[in-house]
């Protein structure tokens, strides 16, 4: 019997302890979500260097980790960081691969977002480059950096001298050996972004990265969908279309599918297909909406180009 008492008296000692941590759990975590880019990123890279000691990999990784839990937070409550924390992270992925410059997943961090979310294009180019010295037997700096030059800075030239570096790497795909050529030859900038975005997925397994990277591709293709609908307009017509609806006056097209990001897609008068939105959350859209608009629209997505 006293030993069944003092079982009781053990179970209601643990439930009063964790009711009395359960405010201040809540508290951490909402603090730890908001809290900033660790402060260790104002210090000299020299020092941080020196202070790790020999334990330079796990500083990398507990810094990289950091980073990602805010950048992820932001993701999932979709509050976009401000321009001076976007400068922090780039501070910090500086930091890290200086600490660890064999570390890749920060400079994929830096490719998956600072060209694309941030207006960072020279940030990320310059961790490429970084990349491309300390991971030379690794081919993705050079295809990151090509296809940067190609989409980004509108350099093809520029772009298939970074692929045909790529190319000379070990275990490289076959389909980069043909991409120096494809990229001096072809101008499709919405398919090749396309390709990029579906490699760059395969590259992460962080949640909140993927439905970010998701979401992008999900609007190339429909970008890429319509601008395929304008070029068979004007082979019909011999012109282009004054707006998308055209193409439903037309036939070719059922309806204008939906921009998961909340714009409206709209064509400029040289034909160009973009968004209003600029890729960039205008308000909170169903998933399920954005997913089937390009199905009813009529026509497939991720075909190769005609």
């Amino acid at each position: 019997m006293s030993c069944r008492k003092t079982h009781y008296v053990f179970l209601l000692l643990f439930s009063c302890l964790l009711i009395s941590l359960t405010q201040p759990v809540y508290t951490l975590h909402d603090r730890y979500v908001s809290e900033n880019i660790s402060p260790v990123v104002d210090l000299p890279a020299e020092l941080s260097l020196i202070t790790a000691l020999e334990f330079k990999g796990v500083g990398s990784d507990i810094l990289f980790l950091k980073t990602m839990t805010f950048m992820g937070a932001r993701l999932l409550a979709q509050a976009e960081p401000d321009r001076e924390q976007w400068q922090r992270m780039a501070r910090m992925l500086h930091l890290i691969t200086e600490l660890d410059g064999r570390f890749l997943d920060p400079y994929i961090f830096a490719q998956m977002f600072f060209p694309w979310q941030a207006d960072m294009l020279d940030e990320a180019n310059v961790l490429l480059l970084k990349a491309a010295k300390n991971l030379p037997n690794d081919y993705r700096p050079y295809y990151f950096l090509g296809f940067n030059a190609f989409y980004f800075q509108k350099n093809a030239t520029l772009a298939a001298g970074y692929l045909r570096r790529a190319a000379l790497s070990p275990n490289v795909p076959e389909y980069i050996k043909g991409l120096a050529a494809r990229f001096s030859l072809y101008g499709n900038e919405t398919y090749q972004g396309i390709v990029f975005l579906e490699q760059l997925l395969g590259e992460t397994a962080n949640e909140g990265a993927e439905m970010y990277l998701e979401k992008r591709l999900d609007a190339l293709k429909k970008i890429y969908f319509l601008e395929q609908k304008v070029q068979d307009y004007v082979k019909i017509y011999n012109r282009n279309p004054a707006s998308l609806d055209d193409l439903i006056s037309a036939g070719i097209l059922r309806n204008i599918p939906d921009d998961p990001y909340g714009g409206t897609f709209t064509i400029t008068p040289a034909g160009m297909v973009y968004t209003t939105s600029k890729m960039v959350q205008q308000s909170n859209v169903p998933s399920s909406e954005a997913t089937n608009s390009l199905e009813q629209s009529g026509g497939t997505i991720g075909d190769r180009p005609r």
